[in-house]
């Protein structure tokens, strides 16, 4: 082989190399989006079940209204930073630990 040849054949492995880590980080940014949006459906369920179970005009219903409230406050700051971060999945964890700490707060259990 030509020293062309094998300049050519390193610039196109290259290429593959750099959208193989173009395409990894899509998929880590994607897993990490899908991980909070899916985690906050199953929890606004879980919240809005509590309501339904023990009416408006019970302490729960409060709780799991605020709870709600302070979650969804946090929500978009921590959908920021998975676009910018190193590792997605680890705000995407952060988050979800974060989350619990806020439900436990008002006495909910939800990731236990």
């Amino acid at each position: 082989m030509t020293t062309e040849e094998l300049q050519n054949r390193v610039n196109t492995l290259e290429e593959r190399i750099e959208n193989l880590e173009t395409e990894n980080k899509q998929i880590s940014l994607n897993a990490a989006y899908l991980y909070i949006h899916s985690n906050w459906n199953l929890i606004r369920w879980y919240l809005a079940r509590e309501r339904d179970v023990f009416g408006e005009t019970s302490e729960t219903f409060e709780r799991s209204k605020s709870a709600e409230e302070d979650i969804r406050i946090k929500l978009p700051p921590n959908l920021r930073l998975v676009q910018f971060a190193e590792s997605p999945m680890d705000v995407a964890y952060k988050w979800r630990i974060e989350t619990t700490v806020i439900l436990n707060c008002y006495g909910f259990t939800f990731f236990d």
